[in-house]
């Protein structure tokens, strides 16, 4: 059985190689007695893509041994257990509980492939993942299932999950961090200990925001308690609406989106801002109503039946997220009923409502807009140049036109055609630069476009949940070091990218 030493410090950090086995595994255990808030934030993308993308398996158990993790780093644990993960807590009482265990591995029906398990002395915080001189042995599971060493692997994993199962292990909550947050302040000792590190700075607001929230409170000053805010893609308008609640001292705020995965974003960043909130759900399968953060779901909160279950001033604060769907008749009995001291509307794309009056959902009140193109001047996104191109190969007359949309096996069948690749492929090579993005209308249709391109040398990929690139952030160089053009896929983009095949 494989083993190293890493040494950690900056010349053999510890980091690197945790991501790396993060990235290639299914099945993700992490068992440590302390977690600060500074480490968890280099761990956090790492393991939540490894839940949204592979669909991995991700449990976490740690403790609040010797009151040294942070609260804040426990609610953002919740997170991830809203997307699935099992988060655990050791409630160490007389016991000591002083364990620093991450094992990685890739199984498929039910049996290790690959695997790495991590021991030693690295708890989740930066000191001790990046710089901090810290040793942790590596164990490799064999190539070989048959190998005896796999033996030995196996036992660090039966040990990890009778932790998981101990009397002493339960569910993490927010009551839990409730208690121990107030717990932690009164028994908190007076001076220093070794593995305290600095407190996280606050998030601040970016320029864009700041200039926001300057007219927001402006717009509240002149006696409105709505108003729409437009802001391009990038620019931060759900930290906006973070900064804002907490700014006008909201207790109870309400954030409403049509799709679970903007919801998600919003947790993640209101958390940031306001770390010690309680927050919660309200969805088809969840009913939070005490939170004080609730990220509701329009389909089920929309409801009559749903959104009457409150008050109209139950809330003080109200975000409808991508207001330009407010068309839609389920948005106006919320819009209605709800009452709070403030409502904020949300979009980058005020043009496609259909014509429908979006001012009149905020009191013909348009508080704040920045569009694209002063992202890109202000450095937010990366420079980029739009190309549409006329498609010469489909006429559109002749899909069928079913409940509101194109047929899409039609559509798919008239799209995905060797002779519009070779249009597209056209028009790419008088265009090319150093990186493409193209949209497409179906995942069959990005794998199709993305093999075409590959046939031609031009090295592709399709993106979209659960395809090969699995949310990778890459780097696309261009002859001699990193160019300028790195993008974050989500799970919601449907899309091919390319670049010239370098010798």
């Amino acid at each position: 059985m494989a083993q190293r030493l890493i040494r950690g410090c900056a010349r053999d950090p510890f980091l690197p190689r945790l991501l790396a086995a993060i990235r290639q595994a299914n099945e993700i255990d992490l068992a440590v007695a302390f977690i600060k808030q500074s480490g968890l934030d280099l761990l956090f993308e790492a393991l939540s893509d490894a839940i949204e993308l592979r669909d991995a398996r991700l449990r976490v158990l740690t403790s609040g041994y010797l009151d040294v993790t942070d609260p804040q780093a426990l609610r953002r644990l919740l997170l991830l257990a809203e997307l699935g993960a099992e988060i655990r807590l050791f409630e160490a009482e007389d016991h000591s509980f002083h364990l620093k265990a991450y094992i990685c591995v890739r199984t498929d029906q039910g049996h290790a492939l690959w695997g790495s398990a991590f021991i030693g002395s690295s708890n989740i915080s930066r000191t001790a993942l990046t710089d901090g001189l810290e040793w942790n042995i590596q164990v490799d599971h064999p190539e070989e299932p048959t190998d005896p060493a796999a033996r030995h692997f196996q036992e660090i994993r039966d040990e990890l999950q009778h932790l998981f199962d101990h009397g002493n292990t339960r569910d993490l909550d927010h009551d839990w961090i409730d208690d121990y947050e107030a717990r932690r302040r009164v028994q908190r000792l007076p001076i220093p200990r070794i593995w305290d590190e600095p407190e996280q700075p606050a998030p601040e607001p970016t320029q864009v925001q700041a200039e926001a929230l300057a007219a927001l409170a402006e717009t509240r000053a002149a006696g409105y308690t709505r108003g729409l805010v437009v802001m391009a893609t990038a620019l931060g308008k759900t930290c906006l609406a973070a900064f804002d609640s907490e700014r006008i001292g909201a207790r109870r705020v309400l954030f409403v989106a049509h799709r679970e995965e903007i919801l998600l974003q919003a947790e993640s960043s209101f958390q940031r801002v306001r770390p010690s909130a309680r927050m919660g759900w309200y969805n088809a399968s969840r009913k939070d109503r005490d939170s004080d953060l609730l990220f509701a779901s329009i389909q089920t909160l929309g409801r009559n039946e749903h959104h009457t279950r409150f008050e109209p001033d139950h809330f003080d604060y109200v975000v409808v997220d991508e207001l330009h769907h407010a068309a839609a008749p389920i948005y106006r009995g919320l819009l209605t009923h709800f009452r709070p001291r403030f409502l904020l509307g949300l979009t980058a794309t005020p043009e496609r409502t259909d014509q429908s009056d979006l001012l009149s959902l905020c009191d013909d009140n348009l508080v704040y807009t920045r569009n694209l193109f002063d992202g890109v001047e202000l450095g937010h996104p990366s420079p980029f140049t739009y190309y549409g191109i006329h498609d010469e190969t489909v006429d559109y007359r002749e899909i069928p036109w079913r409940n509101g949309r194109f047929d899409p096996n039609a559509l798919e069948a008239r799209l995905a055609t060797r002779a519009r690749a070779r249009h597209a492929l056209k028009h790419w090579r008088d265009k090319a630069q150093c990186c493409t993005l193209a949209f497409c209308v179906f995942t069959a249709h990005a794998d199709f476009m993305a093999e075409r391109f590959n046939q031609e040398g031009i090295r592709s990929a399709a993106v979209y949940r659960g395809s090969t690139l699995d949310g990778a952030r890459p780097w696309i160089s261009s002859g001699g070091g990193r160019s300028r053009c790195s993008s974050r896929w989500t799970s919601s983009t449907k899309a091919w990218t390319c670049r010239p095949s370098i010798p």
